[in-house]
């Protein structure tokens, strides 16, 4: 039977705090539409929907889950109560100024929460006994990614720069932020949803041996080639760019993930990564074809893709750490109804660009269908946050 734990014990595993306030920061970003369209405010919600939604919702599922996971795989000591907290303060204070829509300070607490968070990683890879999964290579990169657009970021605040930069910034800050981490952890924790050993699963050293050199050069190959691909679109090559993303992102799942070579099916999760994964490809695929129509049909990647899988691992990290792992393993009907109101609004929400009469309408419903699919999931999921075996 599940136990609540301590205040101390909680902060050492900061998914229990992240995960809900991401949830919120991402119900209250998607919620900018209607309220915009409903006069209940009068900004226009893009920049400040792409940020809450980028640094906010999918950043407080990526600070929860590395700064639990890091550094266990560094075999160090856990995150602290001091820690946690300031990390989830300047969290809940950046998404509270972006909505204000102070950009420029939201920017500059992005970086700052960037800053502690490295510094905290790092001084536990210092006294590290263990050495991190290869695909973590990519982990890496990804912050390095949005470090470098939120300092383009900030200097874009204060003067006017080329429209190279500003593309960039976006790229780099929104896709490279999420698409690299996924891509990084999914082939060490992924399989587990199918039975299947993880190929990079290491025994604990601090030498890492040459299998694991090979597979973190691939890793870092891949992610040099999409980063070089958010060049190459920041240059306005839209078909060349997705096209070699497309590529770069097919050929890492197929070399890396076990979807191709998982049973056909093992349970709700599992059908479910392999719509996200299918989702995540398509999209880039789609505005490979139809440039023209990027914005919208981007949200096959960013909500049948990046928020499918987010919501996926979140499930197994809460059910894993709160003793109800088998649980994963029933049909859990109430995840299928939640998946299927988050593709309906990802739908929604694309044919609303496609078709500009319904524009206002769809936008609406898309954002309200979202909403319902992902309380559906917290009401499963969050109340077993503060329970461990």
């Amino acid at each position: 039977m599940a136990n609540r734990i301590s205040l101390k014990d909680a902060a050492s595993e900061p998914y229990r705090f992240f995960f809900p306030q991401g949830l919120m920061a991402g119900l209250f970003g998607v919620a900018l539409w209607p309220m915009y369209f409903l006069h209940a405010t009068e900004s226009y919600p893009g920049v400040v929907h792409v940020r809450i939604m980028a640094y906010g919702f999918f950043g407080g599922f990526i600070f929860g889950f590395l700064g639990t996971a890091m550094p266990r795989m560094l075999s160090a000591k856990p995150f602290g109560v001091r820690e946690t907290f300031s990390l989830l303060v300047l969290h809940a204070t950046m998404v509270v100024v972006y909505a204000s829509g102070k950009i420029a300070w939201g920017d500059s607490i992005l970086l700052l929460l960037l800053a502690f968070f490295g510094s905290c990683v790092v001084r536990r890879a210092a006294d590290r006994k263990d050495t991190p999964p290869p695909g973590f290579v990519l982990v890496g990169m990804a912050f390095l990614c949005v470090i470098s657009g939120a300092i383009l970021a900030i200097v874009q605040n204060y003067r006017e720069i080329a429209p190279f930069w500003i593309n960039l910034q976006r790229l780099l800050s929104s896709q490279g932020f999420v698409l690299l981490p996924i891509l990084g952890i999914g082939p060490f924790i992924l399989p587990r949803f199918f039975g299947m050993e993880s190929s990079h699963d290491f025994p604990e050293s601090l030498a890492p041996g040459l299998v694991w050199k090979r597979k973190a050069f691939l890793a870092l190959t891949v992610g040099l080639v999409v980063v070089g691909s958010f060049f190459i679109e920041a240059w306005a090559f839209y078909r060349i760019a997705y096209g070699v993303r497309f590529l770069a992102t097919l050929i890492y799942l197929f070399l890396e993930f076990p979807l191709h070579r998982a049973p056909k099916w093992t349970n709700t999760f599992g059908f479910a990564l392999r719509i996200a994964f299918l989702l995540l490809i398509a999209g880039f695929f789609a505005v490979m074809l139809f440039p023209q129509f990027r914005v919208a049909l981007l949200h096959l990647t960013l909500v049948g893709g990046f928020a499918v899988v987010t919501f996926v691992v979140a499930t197994r990290v809460v059910f894993g750490h709160s003793g109800n792992l088998e649980k994963l393993k029933q049909r859990n009907s109430w995840f299928v109804v939640a998946l299927s109101l988050m593709l309906f609004a990802m739908a929604t929400r694309v044919s609303g660009d496609l078709w500009p009469k319904i524009m206002v309408s769809h936008y609406i419903y898309g954002a309200l269908f979202w909403a319902i699919g992902v309380l559906l999931w917290s009401w499963r999921v969050l109340p077993k946050l503060f329970h461990a075996q």
